[in-house]
């Protein structure tokens, strides 16, 4: 292996100096029905709903819930019958943006709540926008696992065999963004997923992975920060605890959009200016976890900020390239995956 250091950067400090940022504000009052196609989890993304009515009662959030993979059949669907059923769009893979909007599909629009992101988080041209953040870690059962592992080489010891779980990017949005990363790194590429292959892994959704692993189902997996902290919310006893791999995390920005067809321009600009304002970053970050994607919030206790983690780089443009072809070496090398 190379030096931990080689291939990483870290979020310079210098990107916090962003002083007077403004919180919600509501320059309109939408109303009518606003249809969201997205990935965020049901428990929180009903949470969502509930807060977002309360603040625009006029507004009906009708949602379409469920994983990246299957949302975007949906629209690739709809795209082929002529229209999009939605107005926004919310799921985890940041590719999935670029990829829409080179195809003309999305709204271009700069809501000032912008001005609060990282310009990585952001699409320069102002269609698209990260919500949240969904770090891949390496969660573990503390019971089993006596000495914290150190990254995600540790899912490959003999000891783990049949004993390991992660998702498939066939479906999830986060898994394939984790692939691509690592398959453009030297330090791990092809080879790695060769070897935890051979580990025998069980593939199931991220959350699944984390309540076995919780559960004393499996010793360790590759899953989402997130979904780890809600299950220790809601059971602190659990016997799970996850690390970010020293040689740098997979952070996988969640893209936010409105599509350029929207019935609804007016609410939709509501509802994305709401995620992404303070008032709703602090609640997604109460009830579901999630790093805050701006840099006014303060994360979840005893949780690294975005500005502190060792991030492996990646490539969007390139995982959008290749995403089947991701998809298919990971058919390839652990058979067919989607539950």
């Amino acid at each position: 292996m190379k030096t931990a250091n080689k291939g990483i950067f870290l979020l310079v400090l210098s990107m916090l100096l962003l002083a007077g940022l403004a919180s919600c504000a509501r320059p309109w009052e939408p109303s009518g029905t606003l249809a969201l196609y997205t990935s965020v989890p049901t428990d929180v993304i009903a949470d969502i709903e509930t807060a977002f009515e309360e603040e625009y009662p006029a507004v009906d959030l009708q949602v379409y819930r469920a994983v990246t993979g299957d949302v975007m059949a949906r629209i690739e669907e709809e795209l082929a019958a002529g229209r999009i059923g939605a107005d926004l769009l919310w799921v985890a893979d940041f590719t999935v943006g670029e990829d829409l909007k080179e195809r003309g599909v999305l709204l271009q629009y700069r809501p000032p709540e912008a001005d609060a992101l990282l310009p990585i988080l952001c699409d320069e041209d102002g269609y698209y926008y990260a919500a949240r953040l969904l770090n891949m870690v390496v969660a573990y059962n503390t019971e089993v696992v006596t000495t914290p592992p150190t990254g995600y080489q540790d899912l490959l010891a003999p000891p783990y065999r049949g004993r390991v779980g992660h998702a498939t990017p066939e479906t999830s949005g986060a898994f394939l963004y984790f692939m691509g990363t690592l398959l453009q790194n030297p330090d791990y590429g092809e080879d790695f997923f060769h070897q935890l292959a051979a580990n025998e892994p069980a593939i199931q959704t991220n959350t699944k992975t984390t309540a076995r692993i919780a559960a004393g189902e499996m010793d360790i997996g590759i899953t989402i920060d997130f979904t780890v902290r809600n299950l220790l919310r809601e059971n602190p006893d659990a016997p799970i605890y996850f690390v970010y791999p020293e040689m740098g995390v997979v952070m996988v920005p969640s893209p936010i959009a409105i599509f350029k067809d929207a019935s609804n321009v007016e609410g939709a600009q509501a509802f994305e200016r709401y995620i992404l304002c303070k008032e709703g970053q602090t609640l997604l970050r109460d009830i579901g976890g999630l790093v805050p994607v701006r840099l006014d919030v303060v994360p979840p206790e005893g949780i690294t900020s975005i500005t502190q983690l060792r991030v492996m780089p990646s490539d969007k443009n390139w995982i959008r390239e290749h995403r089947e072809d991701i998809v298919s070496k990971f058919i390839d090398i652990f058979g067919q995956g989607k539950e």
